[in-house]
């Protein structure tokens, strides 16, 4: 009989990086958060974990807000763990974006006023307060499921560059970060944990941008991103040109040839290549008949130097889509490829989605600087622990496949997942010790939560 759940055992992957008791109070904490129901707060994850609660509540809440404890340690643990998923010769594909965790209160750190992504529409924008985070994901494709899933390996805090009026906390940073400087200092953190990968990182429009066009290509400045391309929407009015001539030895050399037609003229002329009925792997997990139109040039910006991209402008013959435009920097990749890598990107805003609903991504209520910065790191961690556990452990997936008459699933979901590592942990048998006596008795908490549920049950019905 196993004595730990498999669960708490891939937890102790990192213990290493961890004191004793903090890993104690660290592995209440994180059965807590999955078992728990509702709000993830401290008090939360220690009445779904009582069982195990063998301190005063205080111990717990002080390894948030006091335990030293380094993130990027944690961080590159996890990346290894989700390394075992992919194979070795595949490219790992890293998602960007960010997401808007709702927080007010003038005492709370780093609270700003952001737009809400997921309330706003391309004609209405809804500006609400909280954290605004950049996450930097890496997309597995498991068999039990029909699109990829996105698992975050870093996170971090954008803040405004000034303050809210009402928040009376200092700022956490000394200089203000854009979004895409964040998402390059993460990338290049993540790459250096495995220099001999080949990656690409797919991003959202907000991070089209030259700096990180600049950055992820083949002759890179930085000489560690040089095996790392980037993926993200474009321009239909971008300026292109050619490369340039032959140095004729006179003035410095050229940076840029003749201008080109940008996107719009290539495709009104008929001059770039055209592949007409392209199926390629769309939203949802089908495929797709689409128009594609792609071509090359060199995108400019004065004082950002000149890259060389594909571009692909994508047409859909039935008319459910409106044409949109892609880009790389990688030219070897295939214009249905390009196409089809970014469509991976929405996985990451189904992550963030389901961990709202299923880890109470916005229900903590911490309020110290460190409790901040590590609150939602760990929670978002947490999702690609469950992720990478179930993968590992449960030699039948489809067994916690959970349906209804009315909601019919193809394949495993997040929620399925947490129901199997809520059922693990719970199977774990735990000894106590009574009141009254020397003796110590055993029992499992799944047994005490079946009894306890009939109970209300019954007091129910009479």
């Amino acid at each position: 009989m196993n004595t730990v759940s498999t669960f708490v055992m891939l937890m102790a992957s990192f213990d290493s990086v961890l004191s004793a008791p903090t890993a104690e109070n660290l592995a209440v904490l994180l059965r807590g958060a999955v078992l728990a129901r509702k709000a993830r707060t401290i008090t939360g994850c220690l009445m779904a974990a009582w069982p195990w609660v063998k301190k005063d509540w205080q111990a717990y809440g002080n390894v948030l807000r006091r335990s030293q404890i380094n993130p990027l340690l944690l961080a590159r643990i996890l990346f290894h763990l989700v390394l075992r998923l992919v194979p070795a010769d595949a490219p790992l594909c890293l998602a960007i974006d960010e997401s808007l965790v709702r927080r007010w209160g003038p005492c709370v750190p780093a609270v700003g006023m952001h737009r809400d992504g997921v309330r706003s529409s391309h004609g209405r924008n809804i500006v609400n307060p909280g954290h605004k985070w950049v996450v930097l994901s890496v997309l597995v494709k498991f068999a039990f499921m029909e699109r990829h899933m996105a698992l975050p390996i870093l996170s971090a805090l954008y803040t405004t560059p000034q303050p809210a009026k009402r928040n009376r906390t200092q700022p956490l940073y000394r200089r203000h970060r854009t979004g895409s400087e964040l998402a390059l200092l993460l990338v290049r953190l993540l790459v250096r944990w495995a220099p001999e990968r080949h990656f690409i990182v797919v991003g959202d429009g907000a991070y089209a941008t030259h700096d990180l066009a600049n950055a992820l290509r083949a002759d890179s400045p930085f000489r560690g991103l040089r095996h790392t391309s980037l993926v993200s929407r474009f321009h239909f009015d971008a300026a292109l040109y050619a490369r340039p001539g032959s140095y004729s030895g006179r003035g410095r050399p050229r940076v840029r040839g003749e201008k080109l037609p940008n996107p719009t003229e290539t495709i009104e002329q008929g001059g770039a290549q055209c592949e007409r009925a392209v199926l390629i792997h769309w939203y949802g997990g089908r495929r797709k008949e689409v128009r594609l139109h792609s071509g090359t040039g060199l995108w400019y910006k004065s004082g950002q130097g000149a890259k060389p991209i594909r571009w692909v402008s994508v047409h859909h013959p039935d008319g459910d889509h409106r044409e949109e435009i892609f880009f790389t920097t990688d030219l070897d990749l295939d214009p249905g490829q390009i196409v089809e890598i970014y469509v991976r990107r929405w996985s990451l805003e189904t992550t963030f989605q389901e961990a709202r609903d299923q880890l109470g991504l916005e229900t903590l209520r911490n309020w110290s600087v460190k409790a901040v910065k590590r609150s939602v790191p760990l929670l978002l961690g947490l999702y690609s622990l469950i992720g990478v556990w179930f993968a590992m452990n449960v030699k039948d997936p489809e067994s916690f496949r959970m349906e209804w008459p009315w909601y019919e699933k193809n394949s495993v979901t997040f929620s399925d997942m947490l129901t199997a590592a809520r059922t693990d942990i719970l199977s774990e048998p735990v000894y106590t010790r009574p009141n009254s006596g020397r003796c110590e008795h055993l029992f499992w908490p799944i047994q005490l939560a079946s009894m306890s549920t009939h109970g209300r049950e019954k007091r129910r019905a009479a």
